[in-house]
């Protein structure tokens, strides 16, 4: 990305940003203070954490597949033509 580009985004956010109060601004400037404080200090995450996340061990594929199917529910109305 170029600077100008980035420049130009900076200001788009600035415009909806300049009309907050002191205070908004004050904790806003925090926020991004701390984001720079702890630059490089994120957790990696291991895919390993996630087994077992749905708590259905004792399904199988084809069970739990068959299960999701069952509870999906649509929103949309089909008319024909």
């Amino acid at each position: 990305m170029t600077s100008t580009m980035l420049r130009s985004r900076l200001e788009n956010r600035w415009n909806s940003l300049k009309y907050l109060d002191n205070n908004s601004k004050i904790d806003l400037i925090t926020m991004l203070t701390e984001s720079l404080r702890s630059t490089g200090k994120r957790k990696k995450i291991s895919a390993s954490e996630f087994y077992g996340i749905w708590g259905n061990d004792d399904m199988s594929d084809d069970e739990f597949i068959e299960a999701l199917r069952a509870e999906r529910t649509f929103n949309q109305n089909i008319v024909e033509l």
